[in-house]
């Protein structure tokens, strides 16, 4: 028998899980591995709670003891699985807001491979590790970037928005996964401490005229929002680099927007303080 608290996570896992479901069904992902996926989940939580033995990690789950000696086998192996999403965005980064890279305009230059300020050097630049020439193909099969006949490289776009395939659901994944992992600290955070900043405006009941108004301003404005945030994030890491603070500091910030036209029935409390009906 579940507890209140208990059904209510459960509805939430649902809702959680009921868009990942589409996900699951369209690339033949089939019940066996997402169990598996979630088994192996259940135990690494459990060890990152403090359960130091099979049989504690067991008994917080309900993962069979078994399994649970075979999951953290494979936890301990790791994944070193390495699709260059992030790499990608960091070349586009560089690209425009450092000045070596820049025209006299302002405006992302047309590189050559090499140089002293060649396509090449923008990858070293960006401080990944990834080679140029991959780069290069991954940039071009998600029509980023547009080659002339003389090997000169144009910027298309200056946004990392992957297509299709592989880089869409790797672009699906580091969307996501900060975004749940803020909403989750801030769930479990003690009362008093300080909380991540997490909040969204909602309105129903609107025309479908005022929808697409909302939408075209948001957009707008978030986009500005996020460049402004980019171009001041590639300032202060340059900065931190030619100091010699450069280190593992990480920061993380997003924007969505959800225009729906058709009739929402949830019309309930959200985690933002700025939701409205």
């Amino acid at each position: 028998m579940l507890s209140n608290t208990q059904k209510r996570v459960e509805g939430i896992l649902a809702s959680i899980l009921a868009p990942l479901a589409k996900i699951l069904i369209r690339n033949n992902f089939l019940l066996p591995p997402a169990i598996e996926t979630v088994k192996r989940c259940l135990v690494q939580a459990a060890i990152e709670d403090g359960a130091s033995t099979d049989s504690l990690i067991s008994l917080r789950t309900g993962v069979h003891r078994k399994d649970v000696k075979r999951l953290r086998m494979m936890i301990d192996e790791g994944s070193n699985e390495n699709y260059p999403i992030k790499g990608l965005a960091m070349v586009l980064s560089v690209w425009t807001n450092s000045d070596r890279f820049r025209d006299a305009t302002g405006d992302p230059q047309r590189l050559y491979r090499v140089g002293e300020d060649g396509f090449d050097a923008l990858v070293r630049a960006s401080k990944i590790d990834l080679a140029p020439a991959t780069v290069l193909q991954e940039l071009t099969a998600q029509n980023l970037i547009a080659q002339d006949e003389d090997g000169g490289i144009e910027l298309i776009s200056t946004t990392f928005v992957a297509q299709s395939g592989e880089a869409a659901l790797k672009a699906f994944e580091a969307t996501i996964i900060d975004h749940i992992d803020v909403a989750t600290r801030n769930v479990l955070s003690d009362p008093g401490m300080p909380r991540h900043f997490d909040q969204v405006v909602r309105y129903s009941h609107l025309s479908e005229a005022s929808v697409k108004k909302l939408e075209a301003e948001a957009r707008r404005e978030a986009r500005k929002y996020l460049e402004n945030l980019n171009a001041m994030a590639h300032r202060l890491q340059s900065e931190d680099d030619a100091s010699g603070e450069l280190s593992g500091g990480r920061f993380v910030a997003g924007a969505f927007v959800a225009p729906y036209v058709e009739a929402d029935e949830d019309d309930g409390a959200t985690a933002s303080e700025k939701d409205h009906d």
